[in-house]
């Protein structure tokens, strides 16, 4: 009988959510490849960067097709911790740690509307980097390739209500996932003050059982490419500018074997920033993100705009006191 109501609960549960309009967001709302823009670290040096990102979702899109609907709105508050330590002088260690929340509000005329509300520890990353072109007073080329894992630290199991939550509202994916990510850099000093670079990061996702029965093969979130593709401008002053378009491919998500309806697409992002140098070893960068174009499978809400601070920190490897 427990298991004829298991089965039943799970077939309702699957039918509400394939009516439901997915937010298309990475790793539950954590823009976690994005994030993994940083060349290697030099040999004993440290790396830190802590970012906060705010996400403003407010685009109902069908397709390639904006709808004139505004009844639905998220926002996600994003903020990320990103060490990294230099290990040789080919290979460094990156982590990246995250705490989220996000909000969802729904209006329907007549009545007063529903919001959510979710917060807490969101996955982290464990990258391994190897830098097989590195820089040098002869050349300005680098190239790096690294592979990792996302750890499920994140709770998946959070309930408004007694009723759990959607998956795409959980701090964490409850799912362990490969990452595989390359880095390749050029610069053109002294002839001209700039650079250009690209990123480029592949996540292969895992499963998370979310209603706990065994026979089933669990919620997966969509396969995920991040590349984009941008020149930083040096100036005689603090500031220096960047400006990069970011491509973003994510396959459906998957339940139980199926694919989940209103998951899944294609998006071009512009992202400009500017940098202002305190000091050799203190920065800090403010940036946006607005797309350009998207085409999605389905009906989805998705990202209107992005505005994010970070602060970069770097102790170099000759002020430690490490010996060779």
């Amino acid at each position: 009988m427990a298991r004829v109501i298991s089965i039943t609960s799970l077939i309702l549960l699957t039918l509400v959510q394939q009516k439901m309009v997915a937010q298309a967001c990475c790793s539950a709302g954590t823009p976690l490849l994005s994030s993994l823009e940083l060349s290697t670290t030099p040999i004993r040096s440290w790396q830190f960067a802590l970012s906060y990102e705010y996400n403003a979702l407010r685009d109902l899109i069908s397709v390639t097709r904006q709808l004139d609907d505004d009844s639905r709105r998220r926002t996600v508050h994003s903020a990320l911790l990103e060490v990294s330590y230099g290990l040789t002088r080919s290979f460094s260690l990156t982590t990246l740690w995250t705490l989220i929340q996000q909000e969802r509000r729904i209006s329907t005329p007549g009545t007063r509307g529903e919001f959510v509300r979710s917060r807490g520890f969101g996955d982290a990353v464990l990258l391994l980097k190897y830098n097989i072109v590195p820089l040098n007073i002869v050349s300005q080329r680098e190239i790096s390739f690294g592979i990792g894992s996302k750890i499920p630290l994140g709770r998946s199991s959070l309930t408004s209500n007694g009723i759990l939550l959607a998956a795409d509202m959980q701090p964490g994916t409850g799912a362990w996932d490969g990452i595989l990510w390359a880095y390749a850099s050029e610069g053109f000093l002294p002839k001209l003050p700039l650079n250009l670079f690209l990123t480029a990061s592949y996540r292969f996702t895992g499963a998370n059982d979310r209603y706990e029965i065994t026979s089933q093969k669990g919620y997966r979130f969509g396969n995920e490419l991040v590349a984009s593709l941008g020149t930083g401008y040096r100036t005689d002053t603090p500031f220096d500018f960047s400006v990069l378009l970011r491509y973003r491919w994510v396959t459906a998500d998957r339940f139980s074997g199926s694919e989940v309806p209103n998951t899944g697409g294609e998006w071009i992002y512009l992202h400009p920033g500017v940098n202002f140098k305190l000091s050799n070893d203190f920065s800090f960068r403010l940036s946006g993100q607005v797309p350009l174009y998207r085409d999605l499978q389905g009906t989805q809400l998705t990202t209107s705009y992005t505005a994010s601070l970070t602060l970069f920190y770097t102790i170099a490897g000759s002020t430690l006191s490490i010996e060779e």
